[in-house]
């Protein structure tokens, strides 16, 4: 057991590793990462055993929107140059612009009132916009619901002449997708460094790219069960990340999800040398951080009948594991959580395995609104890189990986 655990580590490391590498580039779209990472996961079926569940492909392709900065991002404040994904973050919805321009200050206090707001857009025209909200205090209720509700007009508004926005704060800097562009481009900088009231000047050169209607691909494997080919398991995983802002910040995502991916793969590898009495279906999706496109661009063209799908489990942000996992829909499907529950408390897999209600976080969530039996797992504890730079493969632990795999294992054997 030790021996097949290790080499569970190995191969899982070995997947994070090649799916969150500079090559891989950050599996976004549009430079090839998503199609590189498509092509790697339906040769790892095809090695190990899984077969195309769709003919003989195991692609299904799809349509999404992706706003990309696949050449120049630099940002130049006080006469710094600011590092990217580390000092500053382009908002993943900006437009491109180049130039030097004057800044305009505002203090987060000014978001409360819509006059204010009014007159700083006014006194921005052709310039940037600085709002201080490195010092923000508490907050009533009232005063938060104002601040968002102007910061979003001031970002959006086409009426509005201003050049483009800096958010000054000591948050951690954290990306996203987006699928369309903004009116202005929005930079998030945390540098302890600079003092925003010093700042007169911000030089920038954003070069954004908007993809409509790009084509990527869900990839989707099945191995046969041995005694009930009819009904199914599904073992599901996104394998999408943020791709790059520019030529230097990459945002590998090996928690989210190349972690899942690899924990998904080496289930398929694992059923397609051992099958199980239903049949399993394996599959990665794309599109899933830019609003879960992937999962449910298969659940509105299913390859099969989704009455067949006994239960699915999803795995996104597994490679940690110090403090256990976490069952989303744990208290909608209690006796299959009470399985999971009982076999951890039988051999002490996992510190803890905790509840968790609804939530429409991941892929799972397409399939439970059409009625299919599922739960999302992830793991928790360990390093807090989530959806910024450092979440990289050199310091992902995969700690709990190989107890994770054999609860699973042991849970589809209960079914």
């Amino acid at each position: 057991m030790g021996q097949s655990r290790n080499a569970d580590q190995q191969y899982g490391a070995y997947l994070v590793k090649k799916l969150a590498s500079k090559s891989f580039k950050g599996r976004g779209y549009g430079q090839g990462g998503d199609t590189k990472a498509a092509e790697f996961i339906a040769k790892a079926f095809q090695k190990t055993g899984v077969k195309p569940l769709l003919g003989d492909s195991y692609f299904q392709e799809f349509t999404l929107g992706a706003n990309i900065f696949p050449k120049n991002v630099t940002v130049k404040l006080g006469g710094k140059t600011l590092r990217p994904g580390v000092d500053y973050l382009v908002w993943s919805g900006s437009p491109s612009i180049k130039g030097s321009f004057s800044v305009v200050h505002a203090s987060h206090g000014q978001l409360y009132s819509n006059k204010s707001v009014d007159s700083l857009a006014h006194l921005a025209q052709d310039k940037f916009l600085l709002i201080d909200n490195s010092t923000t205090g508490a907050e009533t209720p009232q005063q938060e619901a104002l601040a968002k509700e102007n910061l979003l007009k001031l970002r959006n508004d086409s009426t509005f002449k201003m050049r483009g926005i800096v958010i000054f704060s000591n948050n951690k800097l954290t990306h996203a997708a987006q699928t369309k562009q903004s009116i202005r481009p929005v930079l998030f900088v945390n540098d302890s460094e600079l003092k925003p009231e010093n700042l007169e000047e911000i030089t920038v050169n954003i070069e954004s790219k908007l993809l409509t209607n790009y084509v990527t691909r869900n990839v989707v494997g099945i191995v046969k069960g041995t005694e009930q080919p009819d009904s199914m398991i599904f073992i599901t995983a996104h394998y999408d990340h943020l791709g790059t802002m520019g030529r230097k910040a990459i945002f590998f995502g090996a928690n989210d999800n190349a972690s899942g991916t690899a924990f998904m793969l080496s289930l398929a590898k694992y059923f397609a040398a051992n099958p199980a009495k239903y049949t399993m279906v394996f599959i990665g999706f794309a599109g899933e951080e830019s609003g879960l496109l992937g999962s449910k661009a298969f659940v509105e063209n299913p390859p099969v009948s989704l009455s067949k799908i006994k239960f699915l489990l999803n795995f996104d942000m597994v490679g940690t594991g110090e403090e256990g996992i976490t069952v989303v829909n744990a208290p909608m499907f209690p006796a299959a959580f009470a399985t999971i529950q009982s076999l951890n408390e039988q051999k002490g897999y996992l510190s803890q395995v905790k509840s968790r209600g609804e939530s429409c976080n991941s892929d799972h969530c397409p399939f439970y609104q059409k009625g299919v039996p599922s739960f999302f797992i992830y793991t928790m504890g360990g390093i807090a890189a989530y959806h910024d730079v450092f979440d990289q493969a050199k310091t992902l632990p995969l700690t709990k990986f190989s107890n994770l795999k054999q609860l699973i294992v042991d849970f589809i054997s209960m079914q």
